[in-house]
């Protein structure tokens, strides 16, 4: 009989995903960090680092609750609450965001005290704090009881996290532009996974927004609903699973979509963002996204067919490659043309044209078919000067934040 934590700790999905594969001798990471054919797990690599041994070593949540609140009681943490009865952390049926990631904060030692009496209590609400995007270096306690991972030398990190709960919680499905390292330090965590590719069936956002700035999924694969979301059953060909177990470390590539369960018990997770590309290539990438979605909506389907073809050095429809395109349409063309070219890696090349034909060409029809009215508000609302500034403002805030943190204290990535 199979005992393995997913069958004994999660429900089952109502389709049957592929298991994640995990790495062999043979995996050669230098190799998969270029052209990242898919997820992989990664056994081991954590077993030198101090904090994880002494996690291990405790003999129950408790003590674990007590090494935590002993070693690092005085990091500063933000925190939510997450109602039991809807343990689910993403959209309400309304398709609004129906939580906040940490409208709470206090002392990781207060914070221990209260996940020990959510612990005890099965009806308590789920507690669930979530570090920012430096966390690991700006948590001097923890930079000093983890090991960089050296085989991510030479990867640039955007941010790396701190993810710290009660377990139960469901994180909605997203994906993320950069590589995503997830270290299990304590708990078990199963991440539902599915390729870019898959979008059409996913019922997403409009690009990039919503919640944390990424692009996200409407539907709960755990109970999609097939009245609103007739598609999804689709993608069941495309979805993989990993169960993570302390100790695990999964490697995603960029733009795969993700969405995680925490097994019941104390939960720890730290990850890692890695740049895919350089980071001022991916704010060029956002933004051209952005000005050829806006563009694409004033050409008519014809002329629109017309610029994927020569994109793509088509000639089908009976609309030929050589069309005599309108100025717009070629500024369209000339834009994503860019990311299409020898200097893009093969991996972010098949990144571009899964977005450009969901959200420019439209080939799965409406890219937010499930609230049609926010992809018309994203649209007007993104080419906006002001938000233009806010978008620019952030990213070089952000970037800079890592790079400054990154000199004072180590992370993951070394």
């Amino acid at each position: 009989m199979d005992k393995s934590p997913a069958k004994t700790l999660f429900p089952p999905f109502p389709f049957t995903p592929q298991p994640v594969p995990v790495a062999t001798d043979r995996f050669d990471f230098e190799k998969w960090k270029h052209e990242p054919s898919g997820p992989v797990i990664l056994k081991g690599k954590l077993a030198d680092w101090p904090l994880f041994q002494d996690l291990k070593n405790c003999a129950g949540d408790d003590a674990r609750l007590d090494y935590l609140s002993s070693t690092f009681g005085n990091e500063k943490v933000g925190y939510t609450r997450v109602p039991i009865k809807d343990p689910f952390m993403g959209y309400d049926e309304h398709g609004n965001q129906n939580f906040k990631y940490a409208p709470l904060s206090c002392t990781l030692s207060e914070f221990c005290s209260l996940m020990r009496s959510a612990l005890r209590d099965p009806n308590s609400d789920i507690l669930y704090a979530r570090g920012g995007a430096n966390a690991v270096r700006t948590w001097k306690g923890i930079s000093q009881a983890i090991r960089p991972l050296e085989f991510l030398r030479d990867m640039e990190p955007s941010g790396e996290g701190i993810w710290l709960g009660t377990g139960r919680h469901i994180s909605y499905l997203h994906q993320d532009s950069l590589f995503n390292f997830f270290a299990m330090i304590t708990g078990v965590k199963r991440v539902l996974l599915y390729p870019l590719e898959a979008i059409g069936d996913l019922y997403p956002t409009p690009y990039f927004s919503n919640i944390a700035g990424t692009t996200s999924s409407f539907v709960q694969p755990c109970a999609p609903d097939s009245q609103r979301f007739p598609h999804f059953q689709n993608a069941a060909k495309h979805a993989f699973v990993a169960t993570l177990e302390e100790g695990d470390l999964l490697c995603l590539p960029p733009c795969w979509w993700h969405y995680v369960e925490a097994a019941p018990g104390l939960n720890w997770m730290i990850n890692a963002f890695v740049w895919a590309l350089p980071p001022r290539k991916v704010w060029e990438f956002q933004n051209m996204m952005r000005e050829s979605i806006g563009t694409a909506l004033s050409l008519s389907k014809e002329e629109a067919l017309a610029v994927r073809n020569r994109l793509y050095h088509q000639e089908v429809n009976n609309v030929p490659a050589a069309s005599i395109l309108s100025r717009p349409a070629e500024t369209l063309l000339q834009g994503m043309a860019a990311f299409l070219g020898p200097d893009i890696p093969g991996y972010w090349q098949r990144i571009a044209r899964s977005y450009y034909d969901h959200y420019v060409f439209q080939l799965n029809g409406h890219p937010v078919s499930t609230y049609p009215e926010r992809h018309t508000n994203w649209v007007r609302q993104e080419r906006s000067l002001p938000q233009r500034f806010r978008q620019w403002y952030r990213f070089n805030r952000s970037l800079w934040c890592m790079r400054w943190q990154r000199k004072r204290a180590r992370g993951i990535v070394p």
